[in-house]
């Protein structure tokens, strides 16, 4: 049977050695009990340094870092999932939905019957961002201000920011970023603006794979939000799930963003802050595990009833990348075959 590092060797350079379909990536994973604890960056040595501490654009992957400090504050009172936002956001009042366009192509609209909630943001209904501005009106701080206080602080997070201008020491670690054009690489540019004056909590935090598997941790070992809390995030939220259970609806590269390393035959829906698999996953992940993806191909999970979390981070776009998904299925299967 071949190691880990030689399936990772094949499926980064399926063609041989002058082929190099995925560039550089880092995988890391963790236990809940801590004896299991990995993280490794895989690449080209001539290219860049391998070290794991290698900064990334998290990009949506930012989604479930907000979730916490939304639940946080739904622990203290500050916020109610199931009320109108308007409560704490007057701009969404009244808020109108988009119903077409005229023969002129400007945009329709009509008025919406029922209030939108902070539930449906965190089941990626509406829009994270919003979320993260609630915790900033309510806590009248910053969100990289309260992430750091409340959850980078907790488990001595050190490099994590939505604001690389203020950060020259994680840009001097920043990983390079890589465009795929049909089997060639080619150096790219980071999708995210820099500088920026909004911290989004949808999508805008620069990190690494060693930190983000302290946050991830910090979930499994309930060091940010109770026991209850996290078997409430780890449920299914969302009603009216059609358009979520057949794959084949969406291209490929979409369908590889949504769905990560879930297979077509498994029913998905919506946790909060995350996709939730409905059924196991036969040798990798429980039932009603945690998992979501970010732009430049940089994907998560999070399995609570096994206690175990892994995280896969490149910077390859466009996103949902077929062999990124070949890698992060092989990667899960090391992990539990390793821990179970």
């Amino acid at each position: 049977m071949p190691s880990f590092e030689e399936i990772v060797h094949s499926l980064r350079h399926p063609d041989g050695e002058s082929s190099q379909p995925l560039p550089r990536v880092t995988l890391g994973a963790v236990n809940k009990d801590g004896s299991f604890y990995y993280a490794k960056a895989f690449g080209e040595e001539s290219d860049e340094s391998l070290a794991t501490d290698g900064v990334h654009f998290i990009a949506s992957s930012t989604k479930f870092v907000t979730t916490v400090a939304v639940m946080q504050c739904v622990e203290r009172g500050q916020l109610n999932l199931d009320a109108d936002i308007s409560d704490i956001l007057p701009e969404w009042k009244n808020p109108q939905i988009l119903t077409g366009f005229d023969e002129q192509d400007r945009p329709t609209f009509q008025a919406a019957t029922k209030a939108i909630t902070l539930r449906h943001l965190l089941t990626h209904s509406s829009g994270l961002d919003w979320a993260g501005a609630m915790v900033e009106r309510v806590t009248s701080m910053r969100l990289g201000e309260y992430m750091k206080r409340y959850i980078f602080d907790v488990v001595s997070v050190h490099d994590a920011t939505f604001h690389l201008e203020e950060r020259e020491d994680l840009r001097e670690r920043m990983v390079n970023q890589w465009e795929r054009v049909g089997q060639e690489l080619k150096i790219g540019k980071c999708p995210a603006a820099d500088p920026v004056t909004d911290d989004l909590g949808g999508g805008g935090l620069y990190s690494t794979v060693t930190e983000l598997l302290k946050i991830y941790h910090g979930v499994l070992s309930e060091k940010f939000l109770s026991r209850e809390t996290i078997d409430l995030m780890f449920q299914p939220h969302l009603v009216n799930i059609p358009g979520l259970q057949n794959q084949d609806d969406y291209s490929i590269s979409y369908r590889n963003a949504i769905y990560n390393a879930i297979p077509p035959s498994t029913p998905v829906s919506f946790g909060l802050g995350g996709l939730i698999n409905l059924s196991p996953i036969p040798n990798r992940r429980s039932e009603n595990s945690l998992s979501w993806s970010g732009m430049s191909n940089c994907y998560w999970w999070i399995d609570s009833k096994k206690g175990i979390a892994g995280v896969y981070l490149s910077q390859l776009v466009p996103t949902g990348d077929q062999q990124a998904i070949k890698l992060l299925t092989a990667f899960e299967k090391f992990v539990y075959m390793n821990i179970l």
